[in-house]
């Protein structure tokens, strides 16, 4: 069953929307309070509730639209490309994008992460569910092709999100990093860090020719040289 929908009148619906997520990012869902959010929107509390329903609701709400036009991403992403491994890349770029343009979406799922999905709801469950499918379709592309070797695809999908969703998050402590060890970054744009997500996922996925094993030097010991003929 799908989540209830906040009203949008006067943009009335996308403010509680707001107030919630950038809420619900910084203190977690145990420690946000509907008054605060519905100040922040600045609409009358009963009006919230009237609209959206309890905080679990709004909380669910938040989260599953995230997840939508995630997936209305991903899927616009691919249409233009056709081999598996650009298809892969265009995921990685979206993902990328995706958490850069919304800075508030990745510290909601970290935080839930950490709990073990303490407070996430079916409907949820299943739009990351939905997620996952698309991109192990991807993946499942890739090796009919023979493109791909063949890997566990729900690891490989949370390996993807992981990676993108982690550089993203930990940009301000990459850079005090890099700055403190002297490390020159360049500011890496989402497209470069996709882009060098996808080089390192690519040597894994991709099929390629398996180089030939060396064979091992037979070793003697110094108690046993080797034996010379005796042509006397």
């Amino acid at each position: 069953m799908n989540p209830p929908r906040p009203a949008t009148e006067d943009g009335a619906g996308e403010r509680i929307l707001a107030a919630a997520a950038a809420i619900f990012a910084s203190i977690g869902y145990d420690g946000a309070r509907v008054d605060d959010i519905a100040e922040r929107a600045g609409v009358n509390k009963a009006m919230l509730y009237y609209h959206v329903g309890d905080k679990q609701q709004l909380y669910t709400i938040v989260l599953t639209s995230a997840i939508e036009r995630a997936l209305a991403a991903l899927q616009a992403a691919i249409e233009p490309v056709e081999s598996p491994s650009e298809k892969l890349q265009a995921v990685l770029r979206t993902f990328v994008r995706f958490g850069s343009e919304n800075p508030v979406f990745i510290p909601l799922i970290m935080r839930e992460i950490a709990s073990g999905g303490a407070h996430l709801a079916d409907e949820m469950i299943l739009r990351m569910a939905g997620v996952f499918r698309f991109v192990a379709s991807l993946l499942k592309q890739g090796v009919d092709a023979g493109a791909f070797r063949r890997t566990d695809p729900l690891l490989t999908h949370v390996s993807i999100i992981g990676a993108t969703f982690f550089l993203v998050a930990s940009t301000p402590v990459r850079q005090r990093v890099a700055s403190i060890a002297g490390v020159e970054t360049g500011g890496p744009t989402p497209e470069e860090l996709a882009a060098h997500v996808g080089d390192l996922f690519l040597k894994g996925l991709e099929v390629g020719a398996k180089p030939k094993p060396k064979r091992r030097a037979r070793r003697r010991s110094a108690e046993f040289p080797r034996r010379r003929k005796n042509n006397d």
